[in-house]
């Protein structure tokens, strides 16, 4: 199963996955439109019910509006089960970015009935946080009781951890499965992010400001591992009319400029179009979006984070279209944390750079490659 993550605007995101999913399916593949909520706007350009399980709305297409609450009920259940802590599933507070992380990880359970699944993800700010979920709290675990597992183990951890876990009145039992959480939360994003099954296309507003967020949100869903296949321009204005000719001529050299930016990424552009009467309007959309081309993934992209260990350890970044001044590093530890403009990244460092005191790093194209900084003399 190949999963295309649609991300951009709210509500034009749910139209770009609509056809493309639409668009598949009448291709002969498969096909999972997935709608992470709370308004599921895929629902209403297909003119149907929210489904809270796949469900069938035209041939070779399932609809599934997610609830992502509930699957944050059953991992809590999980962790709890043995009776501490007395916490509900229901009691939780959501974690800003983990609703949206456990619906797109859930969606794995289905990998044997599709061939591909196009899941509405909204804005890219939540997908961000969502993608950040795991690093949030193992940083939190760290901080706190320490890691004694998984990846970033460090007994070290264990012994400057804020609470010592022998003081603590609960059981070592429940302590472990805090510790499992963390491990699986970050196999989870492993899987989430894996450039042959997952990757992004992300929907481009086609103005100037649009552009310029691109340039901050695209690098960012690499630095968290999601690799951007390509992406869809909308909405497009029409031409032909008088009044729309300035925004025409904008939206047509915005296209090219992100042509020329994000080389080797194909920018589709999606007109701008009113709810449509039935499926077929979707199939003939996406016909019309993708222009011969198929609207399935091509070849898996490279993947945009390598850590590399020994003999020649190094972390290689692929940020396309980031701005050399918005980007920012920081060692602290056996993570290196790398900031994005706005977004901001705790990654664990591979084995031969975990414990050095000085960090190099250098561009290559849109890669950045960071190694350890060899002392003078050396």
């Amino acid at each position: 199963m190949q999963t295309l993550i649609f991300t951009g605007p709210v509500g034009v995101t749910a139209r770009a996955a609509a056809v493309t999913a639409a668009a598949a399916a009448q291709a002969g593949s498969r096909v999972l439109l997935a709608s992470v909520g709370p308004a599921h706007p895929v629902a209403s350009l297909l003119g149907v019910a929210s489904a809270v399980e796949p469900h069938p709305v035209g041939p070779n297409l399932d609809l599934w509006c997610i609830d992502p609450l509930e699957d944050l009920s059953k991992v809590w259940g999980a962790i709890r089960s043995g009776g501490n802590p007395t916490i509900t599933g229901d009691e939780l507070p959501v974690i800003p970015g983990s609703d949206l992380f456990l619906a797109v990880t859930g969606l794995q359970k289905y990998k044997n009935n599709y061939d591909l699944v196009c899941a509405d993800a909204g804005p890219p700010e939540t997908l961000l946080r969502s993608l950040g979920a795991p690093d949030t709290f193992r940083w939190f675990v760290r901080l706190l009781i320490g890691l004694d597992r998984g990846p970033g183990r460090s007994s070290a951890s264990v012994a400057r951890a804020i609470i010592p876990t022998a003081l603590l009145p609960i059981s070592t039992d429940w302590l472990g499965r805090i510790q499992d959480a963390r491990v699986q939360l970050e196999r989870m994003r492993d899987e989430m992010v894996n450039a042959q099954v997952s990757r992004v296309r992300y929907v481009l507003p086609p103005d100037r400001s649009g552009l310029a967020e691109a340039r901050l949100n695209i690098p960012a869903l690499q630095l968290f591992g999601l690799a951007v296949e390509s992406l869809v321009a909308a909405p497009l204005m029409p031409t032909g009319v008088a009044e729309l000719e300035p925004m025409v001529a904008e939206q047509q050299a915005v296209m090219e400029e992100a042509g020329t930016i994000w080389q080797g990424r194909p920018v589709y552009g999606l007109p701008i179009f009113g709810t449509p009467d039935n499926l077929g309007v979707l199939m003939t959309l996406g016909s019309h979006l993708y222009n011969g081309d198929s609207p399935l993934p091509g070849a898996p992209p490279a993947t945009p984070i390598r850590l590399i260990g020994l003999p020649d350890p190094q972390v290689a970044l692929d940020l396309p279209g980031l701005p050399r001044e918005l980007l920012g590093l920081t060692l602290s530890g056996d993570e290196l944390i790398i900031r994005a403009g706005p977004y901001r990244r705790h990654l664990l460092m591979p084995e031969g750079l975990r414990g050095i005191t000085a960090i190099r790093a250098s561009r290559q194209g849109e890669t950045l490659i960071i190694r350890p900084r060899k002392e003078t003399g050396t």
